[in-house]
């Protein structure tokens, strides 16, 4: 309705103005090479108007055919990006359903569109995805080569070297992220995991460091990390004579995870053989209260001297004080029960356990028992058992002393 009365107000200033054109009073006259033009002064003011109105329909009919090649380029530009896009698309999509060949298609397809960046990236997981590393590693160094999408092609080839087994090319990589952007959680993380698979110890508890910081890394999470590497620093330390500096890194490593049961076994060594037994105890027993594991009932009846099967029965016999309801250490007792003879209290001790902690070990252990008792029927059952438990939940068995 409105659009309506518009179109009649304008009617009628139109024909309000010819009307006016026509009532004006006065005559022209224009003499031009010999020509004379008489008229009045309305149909001169028409001729003007329609003179103009006539100009500028010429004027943009001019125009029109001189910028018709910038339009049509311009219209085949956007039809080629609008089939980029779709091409992208169709990639993304091939990418999600796991067809790494269609993908890898419609990426290059979409190389048309005016954003190569998104191009680029699909075209490099799709083409890893299709198992063409080689066309995957150069589209992630062509973004690798752009400053504004660099940070995403150094993320793709680090993960493309250490999928492909590249370690060291994989830890270059990372570095030169880490570099990039220092404020990186990403390049800090995967940082520190490349160095601390590659042996760059060192490097890599100060990559740590940083890692907590920028939060990539929790700080429960940061210590149990921590209290790995300096146990792996701390065994090759030892495994090179200076059993010093390992116990430093072991006793570190303890103190920032007691449940990692590695770190308090060579802690709790390095010390008893630096003549520290209580303090490898102490070690030990915190380590048993978080955790109780076979390999902490070892090392604990360890700090025995093995030729002295009593003193072993005594420390079995701590252990269990520790917490009597501990499956691992009163198998830790039996152990040392049948190891000085005395095989009624060993037999009590594997009796009382539950059904669900009948293990390997356990098995093992009435096997030697029956063995010993003269009952080798039953010998050779627990045995078999022990053998049918192994396959089930393998593990180290702590077989008794002679």
């Amino acid at each position: 309705m409105i659009r309506g009365l518009w179109f009649f107000a304008q009617l009628a200033v139109l024909v309000l103005g010819a009307v006016w054109i026509a009532g004006q009073q006065g005559a022209v006259s224009v003499e031009w090479h010999r020509w004379r033009l008489e008229t009045s002064t309305g149909i001169l003011i028409l001729i003007v108007l329609v003179a103009a109105l006539v100009v500028i329909l010429l004027w943009r009919i001019w125009r029109s055919v001189a910028g018709a090649p910038h339009v049509i380029s311009r219209f085949r530009h956007h039809r080629r990006r609008n089939r980029g896009y779709v091409s992208l698309v169709h990639s993304l999509a091939a990418l999600a359903s796991g067809e790494g060949v269609a993908a890898l298609r419609h990426a290059s397809e979409a190389e048309a569109i005016g954003e190569p960046a998104l191009a680029h990236v699909a075209a490099a997981e799709a083409a890893e995805m299709a198992g063409d590393i080689a066309r995957a590693a150069e589209e992630y160094k062509r973004l690798a080569d752009r400053p504004d999408t660099m940070m995403i092609g150094l993320r793709g080839l680090t993960g493309l070297a250490e999928r492909q087994g590249d370690l060291t090319e994989a830890l270059a990589r990372a570095r030169q992220a880490r570099k990039l952007a220092p404020k990186s959680p990403w390049a800090a993380a995967k940082l520190f995991e490349l160095e601390e698979r590659t042996g760059a110890l060192d490097a890599a508890e100060r990559t740590l460091a940083d890692a907590a910081k920028l939060g990539a890394v929790p700080p429960t999470e940061a210590d149990r990390l921590l209290a790995r590497l300096l146990l792996t620093r701390a065994k090759l330390t030892a495994a090179n004579g200076n059993e010093s500096d390992a116990l430093k890194d072991a006793e570190r490593a303890h103190e920032l995870d007691p449940a990692l049961t590695e770190a308090a076994v060579l802690a709790a060594r390095l010390l008893a053989r630096s003549g520290r037994t209580p303090a490898a105890e102490r070690v030990l027993t915190r380590s048993w209260a978080r955790a109780p594991d076979v390999e902490l009932a070892r090392a604990w009846l360890a700090l025995a001297p093995k030729s002295d099967i009593t003193a072993r029965l005594k420390q079995a016999e701590r252990l269990v004080a520790l917490d009597r309801d501990n499956a691992e250490g009163r198998l830790a007792l039996a152990e040392a029960e049948l190891a000085t003879g005395r095989w009624a209290e060993a037999r009590a001790h594997l009796s009382g356990l539950a059904p669900a902690t009948q293990s390997e070990r356990f098995c093992r252990l009435m096997a030697y028992l029956e063995s010993a008792s003269g009952n080798e029927a039953a010998a050779r059952d627990w045995f078999e058992r022990s053998l049918a438990e192994h396959e089930v939940t393998p593990g180290p068995a702590l077989l008794p002393a002679a």
